[in-house]
């Protein structure tokens, strides 16, 4: 039984299908090696090992227990992990950052913690790094297993999750930000995609 869900958690890439896509596209935007990058909500590594994999020097968070000694077994040169609950606090005590990824996070924090904590946990975010890496979730369940409200948006409509997640990013990282359009990727049986943004700063 414990092997079974050991093997769950390494399978967890073979069971959202646009695992592999996502990866490559965060390395293609980042780009140059040697970049310092935080991995916020990393789960057990799998995308900071491989950004390490490319050249880049990355730090994954993540709050579990489990998550966190299965990242730290399964590390790579250039990969640290630490375990903590993230706050604007923890992320302002940071360095700036050339990229931090948010990949299906922020509806974790809101479940979590709320909108509002949410809110100013992007906001912190966006003042210590250089560029964002978001991935949104289009379930509404997904916000709202904490007994907070439904996010603004109808459920599993990509557009409209689009428009309420580029609403939020311009609302908190303000006008200096190029943000992309959301791109649809597939995900899983029960959240038949998620939507992934780039989020560039204009000045540094």
């Amino acid at each position: 039984m414990k092997f079974m869900k050991f093997r769950r958690y390494l399978d967890f890439g073979s069971r959202h299908s646009s695992f592999d896509e996502r990866n490559q596209l965060i390395a293609s935007g980042i780009g140059k090696e040697h970049s310092w990058i935080l991995d916020v909500g990393s789960n057990i590594g799998q995308t900071s090992n491989f950004l390490a994999s490319n050249g880049h020097f990355v730090v994954g968070v993540e709050k579990f227990e489990k998550e966190h000694k299965i990242a730290c077994a399964r590390s790579v040169p250039g990969t640290a992990f630490m375990r903590t609950s993230v706050t604007p606090e923890f992320i302002h005590s940071t360095v700036n950052w050339e990229a931090i990824l948010l990949l299906s996070v922020l509806h974790r924090i809101y479940s979590f913690e709320g909108e509002e904590f949410m809110r100013s946990v992007l906001k912190a975010c966006g003042e210590r790094a250089n560029q964002l890496f978001i991935e949104g979730s289009t379930r509404q369940a997904r916000y709202m297993s904490g007994g907070h409200p439904a996010p603004g948006f109808t459920d599993f409509d990509t557009q409209d999750a689009g428009r309420w997640h580029r609403e939020l990013f311009q609302s908190e990282l303000g006008h200096n930000w190029q943000i992309s359009e959301a791109r649809v990727l597939a995900h899983s049986k029960s959240e038949p995609h998620r939507l992934f943004f780039h989020a560039k700063k204009t000045t540094r």
